[in-house]
């Protein structure tokens, strides 16, 4: 199942990769993202139907992490859709709405503050309850899209976890619209930062696309929730580098046949330390 979910999220992101959350299209691609995201979750649930978990520690985390992760995503463009398709025409008001919004995103995470500190916290105690099929009811939350009905294909509280992980990223997104319109659209990436001067990426893009990943993989941004099509336009943005095809560079990288297939990673660990040794050596001359 590990293989067949990484091929189908791969897809997602190379799909995500060239949509612009803040463009002109974002109702038509929101609703294209809906439609292929649909799909992808009918296919991981039909070759679950097939390939049925061997052990309970593979179904815990198909619908702590594996499933969440699809299904947060098909809700945030859904969450999206719903929001750019009833805002304002006034920009006058359009900050007012927005704060609306994030404010009922608020009382969503107050509501489930209990179950959100258990699953950010990294416990395991109640993982066989939340996340195992036969060990209780079906949960229902009134927000929860219709499509994941299936108790064969949901413990309810992996429901839980993709509306937490769509929930955060919406927060994002809102903050980030909120933003643009108070500095204006051209240039707000750069404007957020309030840096004196410009400055540019120097080294390749593959290495930016390396770092990328490796924030992503190791959750360093909202708990390992912002996608990585959303972190490879922000570092783009900051540094004017293209990464639209961020995953097509990924791939490439996973066919790296040397031990350590992060090569930049591995580059800027030996500099770092060499620079810390020298460091060393300077205050110890000192003395």
């Amino acid at each position: 199942m590990q293989s067949k979910y990484d091929d189908i999220i791969q897809e997602v992101d190379a799909k995500m990769s060239p949509i612009d959350l803040n463009g002109k299209l974002i109702i038509e691609d929101c609703k294209m993202m809906i439609g292929f995201l649909k799909k992808k979750i009918t296919e991981a649930k039909s070759f679950l139907s097939s390939n049925p978990f061997e052990r309970e520690a593979e179904e815990i985390n198909f619908f702590k992490y594996q499933k969440p992760t699809l299904l947060g995503r098909l809700i945030y463009f859904h969450e999206i859709l719903h929001i750019e398709s009833q805002r304002p025409i006034d920009n006058d008001t359009l900050d007012g709405y927005y704060e609306k919004r994030q404010e009922e995103l608020k009382i969503f995470f107050d509501r489930h503050v209990a179950f959100f500190q258990y699953y950010r916290s990294g416990s395991t105690h109640m993982d066989g309850f939340y996340f195992l099929r036969d060990k209780q009811q079906m949960v229902i939350d009134l927000d929860m899209c219709s499509f994941n009905d299936d108790i064969e294909f949901s413990t309810g509280y992996d429901n839980l976890v993709a509306k937490v992980i769509a929930m955060e990223m919406l927060y994002a997104f809102i903050s980030f619209r909120r933003t643009c319109l108070q500095y204006g659209r051209e240039g707000t990436e750069i404007n957020l930062l309030k840096v004196k001067g410009s400055y540019e990426w120097t080294g390749s893009v593959v290495e930016l696309s390396e770092l990328v990943y490796a924030l992503g993989s190791n959750k360093c941004i909202n708990n390992g929730n912002a996608p990585i099509t959303e972190l490879a336009t922000l570092f783009g943005a900051i540094f004017g580098v293209d990464l639209r095809d961020c995953y097509g560079m990924y791939t490439d990288m996973k066919k790296r046949k040397n031990s350590s297939r992060t090569y930049f990673l591995d580059k800027m660990s030996k500099e770092l330390n060499k620079k810390m040794e020298l460091d060393e050596n300077k205050e110890r001359m000192r003395k």
